[in-house]
């Protein structure tokens, strides 16, 4: 048994059985918000951006949000292997604890990806993501009104608890405080036509909001400060993407979408808002992911980890007195994860993936 779940829509699981999973097939990858979570397919990401896909000769659209936003801007750097070690070992060993005594706790959270994305942007980055040869990124966002777009916490507070209340009987319990924003590689042919009836916007990414909306698509609300960023419409305030698309689905987003959609990700099942983690019912179905091929690691995989678990964002809090603790239960489940790249290599060269994949309901 492969240490790597394969789980395909159905017609994604149809294609396979009859062709196999190409290179060509592939027209999307999409990355998950999910924070330290993120770290556990860093080496299925390498595999899959970095060698599976680097002599290809069709353009790749990646989408993502928070973190996985975060990821897909390191692979589109040229030394893409390279730069998601980079992107892995700056997450792993960020240091709270001397930081632990300024007045606001947003100051002392929101440092960390601002940090981390300076580096991926430093020395030429900006451009080589703006122009890379086949990738083609997508960041997504969320621009917010009325309570949630006061930078008061308690306000935040309110508009948050509404929210989630309001979530427990529709997917629409942000309505009137947030819309989507998706910045977008200007170079992409995907048309971004949203079904969910949230209000979405699409802007060109360029050298002077790269920055701002990888920074915006991680702005917890509450725990970090929101990003303004100016756009042809004005100045607004930005948050975590992965309110509207926790883990994005991409038919609900590009619905003419025809190729396959790879899905590196840490769970087997997806939740579209960021309300649904605390709903166990919530679980995206097969319909929307017919063209969708998750990879995640197995359950036996997640038991041989440190904890016998994957990384948390709540490690930041359980390891605070020892953060060298932290890193190194981080940095395990981050080398482990090259195992889960040579999964996928085995399983699509040598054809076993048609005989593993298992088909979404």
């Amino acid at each position: 048994m492969t240490i790597l779940k394969v789980l395909a829509g159905p017609r994604a699981f149809s294609h396979i059985r009859a062709h196999g999973l190409n290179q060509v097939d592939v027209q999307s990858v999409v990355c998950a918000s999910g924070a330290a979570k993120t770290l556990t397919t860093i080496g299925l990401d390498k595999v899959i951006l970095g060698q599976w896909l680097k002599n290809i000769d069709h353009s790749v659209d990646l989408l993502g949000t928070s973190a996985g936003a975060f990821k897909l801007a390191a692979a589109c750097r040229n030394d893409t292997q390279g730069w998601l070690d980079q992107f892995a070992n700056i997450y792993c060993t960020q240091i709270y604890a001397d930081r632990i005594n300024e007045p606001d706790i947003r100051d002392i959270i929101s440092w960390a990806p601002r940090e981390l994305i300076d580096k991926v942007m430093a020395d030429g980055g900006d451009d080589e993501i703006l122009s890379h040869p086949n990738f083609r990124l997508h960041i997504g966002t969320v621009r917010s009104f009325n309570l949630l777009a006061s930078e008061n916490v308690k306000r935040q507070k309110q508009a948050i608890t509404k929210a989630a209340i309001l979530s427990l009987k529709s997917s629409h319990g942000l309505k009137g405080m947030a819309e989507r924003v998706v910045f977008s590689d200007s170079r992409s042919s995907k048309a971004l036509r949203p079904i969910d009836n949230y209000p979405t916007h699409s802007v060109a990414l360029n050298k002077n909001n790269l920055g701002p909306a990888l920074n915006a698509s991680g702005a917890i609300p509450v725990m970090m400060h929101g990003i303004e960023i100016e756009t042809e419409d004005g100045i607004h305030l930005y948050r975590d993407g992965g309110m509207l698309d926790y883990h994005p689905i991409p038919s609900q987003l590009w619905p003419s979408n025809e190729g396959i959609v790879l899905y590196p990700h840490f769970y087997d099942y997806l939740k579209w808002r960021w309300f649904d983690k605390f709903y166990p019912w919530r679980k995206v179905s097969a319909s929307k992911l017919d063209n969708v091929v998750i990879f995640a690691p197995s359950d036996d995989y997640v038991k041989s980890l440190p904890y016998s678990r994957i990384p948390s964002r709540g490690d930041f809090k359980k390891f605070i007195k020892d953060e060298s603790k932290r890193i190194e239960i981080w940095q395990t489940a981050t080398r482990r994860s090259e195992e889960l790249g040579e999964a996928f290599l085995e399983l699509v060269q040598s054809g076993r993936i048609a005989d593993e994949m298992v088909l979404l309901k």
